[in-house]
Protein backbone atom coordinates (compact mmCIF):
# COMPACT_ATOMS: atom_id res chain seq x y z
CA UNK A 1 0.00 0.00 0.00
CA UNK A 2 1.70 3.11 -1.25
CA UNK A 3 1.43 6.49 -0.28
CA UNK A 4 4.06 9.49 -1.49
CA UNK A 5 2.37 11.87 0.12
CA UNK A 6 4.66 14.27 2.17
CA UNK A 7 4.56 14.24 6.42
CA UNK A 8 2.25 17.60 5.98
CA UNK A 9 0.13 16.32 3.15
CA UNK A 10 -0.49 13.24 6.15
CA UNK A 11 -0.96 14.96 8.68
CA UNK A 12 -3.67 16.93 6.93
CA UNK A 13 -5.24 13.82 5.73
CA UNK A 14 -5.36 12.26 8.77
CA UNK A 15 -7.15 14.90 10.62
CA UNK A 16 -9.78 15.46 8.29
CA UNK A 17 -10.36 11.87 8.06
CA UNK A 18 -10.90 11.88 12.03
CA UNK A 19 -12.75 14.96 12.00
CA UNK A 20 -15.08 13.61 9.50
CA UNK A 21 -15.77 10.54 11.17
CA UNK A 22 -16.30 12.29 14.44
CA UNK A 23 -19.25 14.18 12.37
CA UNK A 24 -20.59 10.72 11.48
CA UNK A 25 -20.60 9.79 14.83
CA UNK A 26 -22.02 12.50 16.16
CA UNK A 27 -25.04 11.89 13.22
CA UNK A 28 -25.68 8.75 15.03
CA UNK A 29 -26.64 10.44 17.95
CA UNK A 30 -30.14 11.20 19.02
CA UNK A 31 -30.83 15.07 20.02
CA UNK A 32 -34.47 15.28 21.05
CA UNK A 33 -34.41 17.79 24.41
CA UNK A 34 -37.57 16.69 26.05
CA UNK A 35 -37.72 12.54 24.57
CA UNK A 36 -36.57 9.96 26.97
CA UNK A 37 -34.69 8.80 23.82
CA UNK A 38 -32.56 12.37 23.86
CA UNK A 39 -28.73 11.17 23.82
CA UNK A 40 -28.86 7.86 22.80
CA UNK A 41 -26.21 6.53 20.35
CA UNK A 42 -27.57 4.44 17.52
CA UNK A 43 -25.53 1.80 15.50
CA UNK A 44 -26.26 4.49 12.15
CA UNK A 45 -27.08 7.59 11.41
CA UNK A 46 -30.68 7.72 11.08
CA UNK A 47 -31.19 4.09 12.37
CA UNK A 48 -33.17 3.49 15.64
CA UNK A 49 -31.21 0.49 17.37
CA UNK A 50 -29.25 1.42 20.25
CA UNK A 51 -26.62 -1.35 21.34
CA UNK A 52 -25.13 0.50 25.02
CA UNK A 53 -22.14 -1.30 24.37
CA UNK A 54 -21.09 -0.09 21.70
CA UNK A 55 -22.48 3.72 21.64
CA UNK A 56 -20.12 3.46 24.81
CA UNK A 57 -17.58 3.50 22.27
CA UNK A 58 -18.45 5.88 20.27
CA UNK A 59 -18.67 8.34 23.50
CA UNK A 60 -15.39 7.72 24.14
CA UNK A 61 -14.23 8.84 21.04
CA UNK A 62 -16.26 11.77 20.89
CA UNK A 63 -14.11 12.94 23.96
CA UNK A 64 -11.19 13.38 21.35
CA UNK A 65 -13.21 16.68 20.47
CA UNK A 66 -13.41 19.13 23.28
CA UNK A 67 -16.37 20.74 21.84
CA UNK A 68 -18.31 17.52 22.07
CA UNK A 69 -18.37 16.91 25.94
CA UNK A 70 -22.01 17.99 26.31
CA UNK A 71 -22.99 15.58 23.91
CA UNK A 72 -21.13 12.77 25.89
CA UNK A 73 -22.98 14.05 28.91
CA UNK A 74 -26.28 13.67 26.98
CA UNK A 75 -25.33 9.85 26.22
CA UNK A 76 -24.38 9.14 29.62
CA UNK A 77 -27.45 10.82 31.12
CA UNK A 78 -29.68 8.46 28.55
CA UNK A 79 -27.91 5.61 29.88
CA UNK A 80 -28.23 5.83 33.26
CA UNK A 81 -32.27 6.95 32.51
CA UNK A 82 -32.81 3.78 31.22
CA UNK A 83 -31.36 1.15 34.30
CA UNK A 84 -33.21 -1.73 34.92
CA UNK A 85 -33.96 -2.08 38.93
CA UNK A 86 -30.44 -4.26 38.94
CA UNK A 87 -28.56 -1.68 37.50
CA UNK A 88 -27.82 -3.43 34.13
CA UNK A 89 -29.17 -2.17 30.75
CA UNK A 90 -30.99 -3.64 27.32
CA UNK A 91 -30.76 -2.78 24.00
CA UNK A 92 -32.93 -1.02 22.65
CA UNK A 93 -34.57 0.36 19.18
CA UNK A 94 -36.30 3.68 19.05
CA UNK A 95 -38.97 4.35 15.78
CA UNK A 96 -39.79 7.33 14.07
CA UNK A 97 -41.82 9.04 16.85
CA UNK A 98 -39.31 7.51 19.28
CA UNK A 99 -41.07 5.22 20.62
CA UNK A 100 -38.75 2.78 22.71
CA UNK A 101 -38.95 -1.03 22.17
CA UNK A 102 -35.84 -3.23 23.97
CA UNK A 103 -34.00 -6.32 23.50
CA UNK A 104 -31.64 -8.66 25.75
CA UNK A 105 -28.20 -7.45 25.51
CA UNK A 106 -25.30 -9.10 23.69
CA UNK A 107 -23.74 -8.82 27.88
CA UNK A 108 -24.69 -7.43 30.79
CA UNK A 109 -21.14 -7.63 32.54
CA UNK A 110 -19.00 -5.49 29.72
CA UNK A 111 -21.71 -3.07 29.24
CA UNK A 112 -21.32 -2.04 32.62
CA UNK A 113 -17.38 -1.89 32.30
CA UNK A 114 -16.96 0.44 29.73
CA UNK A 115 -19.85 2.55 30.62
CA UNK A 116 -18.07 3.39 34.15
CA UNK A 117 -14.54 3.65 31.83
CA UNK A 118 -16.66 6.14 29.70
CA UNK A 119 -18.10 8.14 32.97
CA UNK A 120 -14.25 7.88 34.15
CA UNK A 121 -12.95 9.77 30.86
CA UNK A 122 -15.63 12.28 30.86
CA UNK A 123 -14.34 13.58 34.09
CA UNK A 124 -11.46 13.32 33.82
CA UNK A 125 -11.18 15.01 29.77
CA UNK A 126 -13.96 17.57 31.23
CA UNK A 127 -13.05 18.23 34.83
CA UNK A 128 -17.03 18.21 35.46
CA UNK A 129 -16.98 17.32 39.28
CA UNK A 130 -20.37 18.26 39.47
CA UNK A 131 -21.81 15.86 37.13
CA UNK A 132 -19.91 12.88 39.09
CA UNK A 133 -21.35 13.92 42.03
CA UNK A 134 -25.24 14.29 41.22
CA UNK A 135 -25.08 11.27 39.23
CA UNK A 136 -22.76 8.82 42.03
CA UNK A 137 -25.73 6.81 43.17
CA UNK A 138 -26.46 5.80 39.70
CA UNK A 139 -23.13 4.77 38.81
CA UNK A 140 -22.57 2.95 41.79
CA UNK A 141 -26.01 1.37 40.66
CA UNK A 142 -24.21 0.35 37.58
CA UNK A 143 -21.17 -0.67 38.93
CA UNK A 144 -22.93 -2.80 41.75
CA UNK A 145 -24.55 -4.40 38.93
CA UNK A 146 -21.41 -6.30 38.11
CA UNK A 147 -20.74 -8.15 41.41
CA UNK A 148 -23.60 -10.77 40.96
CA UNK A 149 -21.81 -11.97 38.26
CA UNK A 150 -18.61 -12.55 39.44
CA UNK A 151 -18.14 -16.50 40.48
CA UNK A 152 -16.10 -17.62 42.95
CA UNK A 153 -12.72 -17.57 40.70
CA UNK A 154 -13.34 -14.06 40.29
CA UNK A 155 -14.35 -14.31 36.92
CA UNK A 156 -17.69 -12.42 35.43
CA UNK A 157 -20.54 -14.52 34.01
CA UNK A 158 -21.72 -12.55 30.51
CA UNK A 159 -25.41 -12.49 31.64
CA UNK A 160 -26.93 -14.00 34.26
CA UNK A 161 -28.79 -16.49 32.43
CA UNK A 162 -25.53 -17.14 30.27
CA UNK A 163 -22.82 -18.76 32.29
CA UNK A 164 -19.63 -18.46 30.00
CA UNK A 165 -17.00 -15.93 31.48
CA UNK A 166 -15.21 -14.65 28.34
CA UNK A 167 -11.95 -13.12 28.65
CA UNK A 168 -12.55 -9.56 26.46
CA UNK A 169 -15.54 -9.14 28.89
CA UNK A 170 -13.43 -9.32 32.04
CA UNK A 171 -10.87 -7.29 30.92
CA UNK A 172 -13.43 -4.40 30.01
CA UNK A 173 -15.12 -5.14 33.11
CA UNK A 174 -11.77 -4.89 34.83
CA UNK A 175 -10.90 -1.72 33.14
CA UNK A 176 -14.09 -0.03 34.29
CA UNK A 177 -13.75 -1.15 38.37
CA UNK A 178 -10.62 0.29 38.40
CA UNK A 179 -11.35 3.59 36.80
CA UNK A 180 -14.49 3.40 39.13
CA UNK A 181 -12.50 2.69 41.75
CA UNK A 182 -9.79 5.60 40.75
CA UNK A 183 -13.06 8.13 40.57
CA UNK A 184 -14.17 7.50 43.70
CA UNK A 185 -10.15 8.18 45.10
CA UNK A 186 -10.23 11.32 43.67
CA UNK A 187 -14.05 11.79 45.44
CA UNK A 188 -12.95 10.47 48.50
CA UNK A 189 -15.91 8.08 48.64
CA UNK A 190 -16.42 5.06 51.59
CA UNK A 191 -17.01 2.57 48.33
CA UNK A 192 -13.45 3.24 47.25
CA UNK A 193 -11.81 0.03 49.31
CA UNK A 194 -14.57 -1.66 48.40
CA UNK A 195 -14.70 -1.39 44.92
CA UNK A 196 -10.81 -1.89 44.64
CA UNK A 197 -11.02 -5.38 46.46
CA UNK A 198 -13.28 -6.71 43.71
CA UNK A 199 -10.81 -4.72 41.11
CA UNK A 200 -8.28 -6.47 42.61
CA UNK A 201 -9.98 -10.33 42.92
CA UNK A 202 -11.19 -10.13 39.10
CA UNK A 203 -7.05 -9.58 37.76
CA UNK A 204 -6.37 -12.02 39.66
CA UNK A 205 -8.88 -14.53 38.38
CA UNK A 206 -7.76 -13.66 34.93
CA UNK A 207 -4.12 -13.82 35.41
CA UNK A 208 -5.05 -17.48 37.72
CA UNK A 209 -7.71 -19.49 35.50
CA UNK A 210 -7.11 -17.53 31.99
CA UNK A 211 -3.87 -17.70 31.07
CA UNK A 212 -2.38 -20.53 29.72
CA UNK A 213 0.82 -21.18 30.49
CA UNK A 214 1.90 -24.15 28.74
CA UNK A 215 0.81 -22.43 25.47
CA UNK A 216 1.89 -18.65 26.33
CA UNK A 217 -1.56 -17.20 25.64
CA UNK A 218 -5.12 -16.81 26.92
CA UNK A 219 -8.07 -19.05 26.94
CA UNK A 220 -10.71 -17.31 25.34
CA UNK A 221 -13.52 -18.30 28.07
CA UNK A 222 -14.06 -20.34 30.58
CA UNK A 223 -17.45 -22.52 31.62
CA UNK A 224 -17.19 -24.27 34.86
CA UNK A 225 -13.71 -26.14 35.02
CA UNK A 226 -14.17 -26.36 31.13
CA UNK A 227 -11.94 -23.84 28.68
CA UNK A 228 -11.44 -24.63 25.43
CA UNK A 229 -8.61 -25.32 23.65
CA UNK A 230 -6.77 -22.57 21.53
CA UNK A 231 -6.07 -22.27 17.78
CA UNK A 232 -4.13 -18.74 17.26
CA UNK A 233 -4.66 -19.50 13.83
CA UNK A 234 -8.31 -19.11 14.34
CA UNK A 235 -9.10 -15.22 14.35
CA UNK A 236 -12.17 -14.76 16.92
CA UNK A 237 -12.06 -15.56 19.77
CA UNK A 238 -8.88 -17.38 20.30
CA UNK A 239 -6.10 -14.96 17.96
CA UNK A 240 -8.27 -11.95 18.34
CA UNK A 241 -9.04 -12.14 22.37
CA UNK A 242 -5.34 -12.03 23.15
CA UNK A 243 -5.12 -8.32 22.64
CA UNK A 244 -7.74 -7.72 25.08
CA UNK A 245 -5.12 -7.89 28.57
CA UNK A 246 -2.92 -4.72 26.58
CA UNK A 247 -5.91 -2.95 25.34
CA UNK A 248 -7.58 -2.72 29.25
CA UNK A 249 -4.48 -2.36 31.29
CA UNK A 250 -3.82 -5.71 32.93
CA UNK A 251 -0.44 -6.35 30.94
CA UNK A 252 2.08 -3.65 29.82
CA UNK A 253 2.13 -3.68 26.02
CA UNK A 254 6.48 -3.39 26.60
CA UNK A 255 6.45 -5.95 29.28
CA UNK A 256 7.69 -9.65 28.09
CA UNK A 257 4.51 -10.82 27.69
CA UNK A 258 2.79 -8.34 25.75
CA UNK A 259 5.42 -8.01 23.44
CA UNK A 260 5.25 -12.00 22.23
CA UNK A 261 1.14 -11.80 22.28
CA UNK A 262 1.94 -9.00 19.88
CA UNK A 263 4.65 -11.14 17.93
CA UNK A 264 2.37 -14.02 17.65
CA UNK A 265 -0.39 -12.13 16.90
CA UNK A 266 1.11 -10.69 13.74
CA UNK A 267 2.76 -14.15 12.99
CA UNK A 268 -0.67 -16.07 13.14
CA UNK A 269 -2.54 -13.28 11.73
CA UNK A 270 -0.72 -12.05 8.42
CA UNK A 271 -4.00 -9.92 6.91
CA UNK A 272 -5.40 -8.54 9.95
CA UNK A 273 -4.31 -5.26 8.60
CA UNK A 274 -6.68 -5.98 5.31
CA UNK A 275 -9.17 -7.45 6.72
CA UNK A 276 -12.47 -7.10 3.86
CA UNK A 277 -15.64 -6.69 3.73
CA UNK A 278 -18.27 -8.84 4.38
CA UNK A 279 -15.94 -9.50 7.44
CA UNK A 280 -16.13 -5.85 10.20
CA UNK A 281 -12.95 -4.28 9.97
CA UNK A 282 -11.93 -4.73 13.55
CA UNK A 283 -10.78 -1.19 13.72
CA UNK A 284 -9.61 -1.80 17.54
CA UNK A 285 -6.47 -3.77 16.29
CA UNK A 286 -4.97 -0.17 14.93
CA UNK A 287 -5.62 1.03 18.34
CA UNK A 288 -3.58 -1.85 19.78
CA UNK A 289 -0.75 -1.48 16.98
CA UNK A 290 -0.65 1.94 18.45
CA UNK A 291 0.03 0.80 21.64
CA UNK A 292 2.67 -1.50 20.57
CA UNK A 293 4.42 1.95 18.77
CA UNK A 294 4.03 -0.03 15.65
CA UNK A 295 2.50 3.04 14.32
CA UNK A 296 3.37 2.01 10.93
CA UNK A 297 0.94 -0.89 10.89
CA UNK A 298 -1.69 1.52 12.16
CA UNK A 299 -1.56 3.89 9.83
CA UNK A 300 -1.95 1.59 6.92
CA UNK A 301 -5.05 0.34 9.34
CA UNK A 302 -6.46 3.31 8.97
CA UNK A 303 -5.62 3.88 5.12
CA UNK A 304 -6.90 0.71 4.02
CA UNK A 305 -10.18 0.60 6.05
CA UNK A 306 -10.66 4.07 4.87
CA UNK A 307 -10.82 2.97 1.19
CA UNK A 308 -12.48 -0.28 2.02
CA UNK A 309 -14.68 0.46 4.24
CA UNK A 310 -15.88 4.32 4.82
CA UNK A 311 -15.55 5.40 0.86
CA UNK A 312 -17.29 2.60 0.03
CA UNK A 313 -20.24 3.42 2.90
CA UNK A 314 -19.82 -0.17 3.92
CA UNK A 315 -22.69 -1.91 6.03
CA UNK A 316 -20.35 -3.19 8.28
CA UNK A 317 -19.05 0.33 9.37
CA UNK A 318 -21.03 1.53 12.26
CA UNK A 319 -20.54 3.61 15.76
CA UNK A 320 -17.47 0.92 17.62
CA UNK A 321 -15.76 0.78 14.22
CA UNK A 322 -15.88 4.92 13.98
CA UNK A 323 -14.94 5.07 17.42
CA UNK A 324 -11.87 2.78 17.07
CA UNK A 325 -10.88 5.09 13.64
CA UNK A 326 -10.79 8.17 15.97
CA UNK A 327 -9.16 6.76 18.49
CA UNK A 328 -6.35 5.25 16.54
CA UNK A 329 -6.08 8.80 14.49
CA UNK A 330 -5.81 10.60 17.64
CA UNK A 331 -3.16 7.89 19.05
CA UNK A 332 -0.94 8.49 15.50
CA UNK A 333 -1.11 12.36 15.83
CA UNK A 334 -0.21 12.30 19.46
CA UNK A 335 3.03 10.71 18.60
CA UNK A 336 3.26 12.10 15.20
CA UNK A 337 7.43 11.82 14.95
CA UNK A 338 7.95 7.86 15.34
CA UNK A 339 4.31 7.87 13.11
CA UNK A 340 6.34 9.18 10.41
CA UNK A 341 9.70 8.26 11.38
CA UNK A 342 8.76 4.73 10.78
CA UNK A 343 6.51 5.46 7.44
CA UNK A 344 9.51 7.20 6.03
CA UNK A 345 11.27 4.35 6.97
CA UNK A 346 9.32 1.44 5.03
CA UNK A 347 10.37 2.76 1.82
Amino acid sequence: MKNRNGPDEMLISLITDMEAQIDWLKSCQILCPGSAADGAITRYPNQGWVTPYFANFAAAALLEEPSSLPLVERYLDWYLRNLEKNGTILDYYYDELLQPETATPDSEDAYAGTYLSLAAQYHNKSGNTGWVKRNLPGLKKVARSIIPLMDRDGLTFALAGYRVKYLMDNCEVYRGLDDFTSLLTNLGDGDTLYFRKKTRVMANGIERYLWNLRASCYYPSKTGWLKPRVNLKNFYPDASCQIFPVLYGLIKPDSNRGARLYKSFNANQKDWVSIKPPDYPWMILGYYACLHDDYKRAYDKVRYVREAYISRTSSNWFCAEAAFFVLTCSRLLQNREKWLTQHSMSY
